[in-house]
């Protein structure tokens, strides 16, 4: 009976001394957890600023804009930016000029379009500089397209009137004092125009492009090396948006100009930063896309508009009648642009 209490006495002690151990292991797992979540906490950015950028849809070629995002330099300038997408260049102008959207990731001359009805607005930064099309076929007797006259005789495939490709295509063929060959296709149809045999080459943007190349397609030329700088993607706001909030617009232009920076110094890692937004395109393709981007000038080196690259988008557009006279020359402002390029590369 004795060494049965004894027992007893033993097994408690030794529960006591289990049961203080855990509650010790505890507590010191609790401090360390605390000071772990208050170093996370230090590192990251406090009270970020929410802002919203709309853009036309999630296109590859926005990538200085995903890589801003993606790669923290948003962040590092204390933005929290939420991206949403609108389905059009005017629907993208419209969310901006509603207020329901901070900035417009769009093509830029829908703000001078908008301003001949008394909406007007202002360009700040370059994010798409180049007309981003290159002509593509799969027919072996297609020769390379190094003039215009070379397109007698074949036809095209562009997306509709009075887009941006069909424009400059039908400019392509008056220049040669050719009938214009354009068959006419939605966003995500031109290849399949192709392979179907009712046109002879099709006007694609990338990674379309390269996705092509790797079914056996050839590029016959770039839109981008014949039209030079072209204001043809950027980011637009309100004019109330530059007094009011003039830190912010140059925050959100400094990142931008970071990201352009990284797109150009960091390829690889870039491309990956793009597939994980679209999983769907495959490792090759994505990196001979934005090679290809990057060789033609489509990703610029600087968020500054040039003027030349302005006056070609605005001169399009008078050609198509949406624009009149000098309408949209006094609304490109590239005074954060230019500082942001200078700051970024101190």
């Amino acid at each position: 009976m004795k060494t049965l209490r004894q027992n007893q006495r033993k097994g408690g002690v030794d529960n006591r001394v289990i049961w203080i151990i855990t509650i010790i292991v505890t507590v010191i797992l609790a401090v360390v957890a605390f000071i772990r979540l208050s170093q996370d906490s230090d590192e990251r950015p406090h009270d970020l600023e929410t802002v919203t950028i709309a853009q036309t849809a999630d296109f590859f070629l926005y990538a200085p804009v995903y890589i801003a995002l993606d790669k923290g330099f948003f962040s590092q300038e204390g933005l929290d930016v939420k991206l949403i997408s609108t389905g059009g260049d005017e629907k993208t102008w419209a969310a901006v000029l509603s207020g329901n959207a901070d900035f417009g990731v769009s093509d830029p001359t829908f703000v001078a379009i908008a301003a001949q009805r008394g909406q007007p607005g202002i360009v700040i930064a370059s994010i798409v500089n180049g007309v981003p099309f290159w002509g593509v076929t799969f027919r072996e007797n297609v020769p390379m397209i190094t003039d215009p006259a070379d397109l007698k005789g074949y036809s095209i495939a562009t997306f509709p009137s009075p887009s941006t490709a069909y424009t400059l295509q039908a400019r392509m063929f008056a220049e040669a004092g050719l009938e214009p060959e354009i068959r006419e296709g939605a966003f995500g149809t031109l290849l399949q125009i192709l392979k179907a045999e009712r046109a002879d080459i099709a006007l694609e943007l990338e990674p379309n492009v390269s996705q092509a190349v790797e079914q056996g397609a050839r590029v016959v030329y770039s839109l981008a090396r014949r039209y030079g700088e072209f204001a043809i993607t950027a980011l637009t706001t309100k004019p109330e948006k530059l007094r009011n909030d003039e830190d912010q617009v140059r925050r959100v232009i400094l990142a931008l100009q970071k990201a352009l920076n990284f797109a150009h110094r960091n390829k690889t890692e870039s491309v990956e930063i793009l597939r994980k937004r679209f999983p769907e395109i495959s490792p090759t393709v994505a990196q001979a896309a934005f090679e290809r981007a990057l060789a033609d000038g489509i990703v610029p080196e600087s968020v500054v508009v040039g003027s030349g690259a302005w006056t070609k988008a605005l001169e399009l557009r008078r050609d198509s009648g949406d624009l009149t006279g000098d309408a949209g020359h006094d609304l490109l402002d590239n005074r954060y642009a230019n500082w942001a390029y200078k700051e970024a590369n101190k």
